[in-house]
């Protein structure tokens, strides 16, 4: 019996010093230089309906599997691969296919990409691609404390009606200030298929509770919140509307939309969207400004990704 107790202290004495042992997990990656290649997101903004009969479940480049569903399908409105994920190809011209569940041909276009991060916008299933450069750097807040903003980039891919027409006007973002409630202009005059700048977006954690715009912070004592006790992150609700801007400048008022049809009444444009401090995210105005249904088919309405 103490020979067999001796044994099974040197078998404890031998997994202790194995459990030890320093074991370091390898992961299967490989550096990518984004001077030398292209990183691409593929997103889907034709103005359609969202149906089962027209969910991709494939694509492919230069005949070559890009993506496969798996457990999910690129419909309307939809992205792959995911938010601040990329696909990498070399820079040049390529081709590409989108395929439905009975594996026929849905979508297919050559598209141009150099280097750097691009996203590619369906807008029209007998168009090529929108490409949209998003090599610029980043925005970024450096503070003693904490930041009391977040970033946002107007993509316009809203044609006038549901013929595709290109509108003869710009479009450029506000925001309603969540702290004196004015409002101000967030990106500069884009047209069709053009991304703005980034611009930035005041978020007041501590906003009151009014209309649904109150920030993540609120509900806190007030000596908790403010200079010196602020806390390092925190959100909230924030209001969009857009103006239309002439080809010689002008200002031609703020824009409005209808989902009945030509002639029918329209309504002045107004969304609003939850802003984190130090987020970038993309606000992508779509569909037709004129359109007979609502903002789930073909009419206007902005779509948000956010990238980092």
């Amino acid at each position: 019996m103490k020979f067999l107790k001796y044994i099974i202290i040197a078998f404890a004495s031998m997994a202790a010093l194995v459990s030890c042992d320093k074991h370091e997990q390898a992961y299967k990656c490989e550096q990518v230089d984004a001077s030398e290649k292209a990183l691409i997101q593929i997103m889907r903004m034709v103005p359609e309906a969202s149906t089962t009969a027209t969910r991709v479940m494939s694509i492919t480049i230069d005949d070559q599997v890009l993506w496969q569903e798996n457990y999910t399908y690129l419909g309307a409105r939809g992205m792959v691969p995911s938010q601040s994920r990329h696909y990498i190809l070399d820079p040049g011209t390529h081709h590409m296919k989108w395929f439905l569940a009975d594996g026929s041909i849905f979508y297919e276009s050559d598209f141009t990409v150099g280097a750097g991060m691009q996203d590619l916008f369906v807008t029209d299933l007998a168009a090529a691609p929108i490409v949209i450069d998003n090599t610029a750097e980043y925005p970024s807040d450096v503070t003693d404390i904490t930041s009391t903003w977040a970033y946002i980039r107007l993509v316009n891919l809203m044609y006038e009606d549901e013929n595709k027409t290109i509108p003869d006007y710009k479009l450029q973002y506000y925001y309603q200030d969540p702290t004196d409630l004015e409002w101000y202009p967030v990106s500069d005059p884009v047209g069709f298929g053009e991304a703005a700048e980034w611009g930035r977006v005041h978020v007041d954690q501590f906003a009151p509770q009014r209309s649904g715009q109150s920030g993540s912070g609120s509900s806190r004592n007030a000596d908790d919140n403010r200079v010196g006790y602020a806390v390092s992150s925190g959100s909230c609700t924030v209001y969009y509307k857009a103006k239309m801007i002439g080809a010689d400048g002008s200002d031609l008022g703020w824009m409005t939309y209808t989902f009945k049809g030509e002639g029918s009444t329209e309504s002045e444009y107004k969304d609003y969207w939850t802003a984190y401090v130090g987020r970038k995210s993309i606000h992508i105005m779509r569909g037709c400004r004129i359109s007979s249904t609502n903002n789930n088919t073909s009419g206007a309405y902005v779509s948000q990704t956010w990238k980092y």
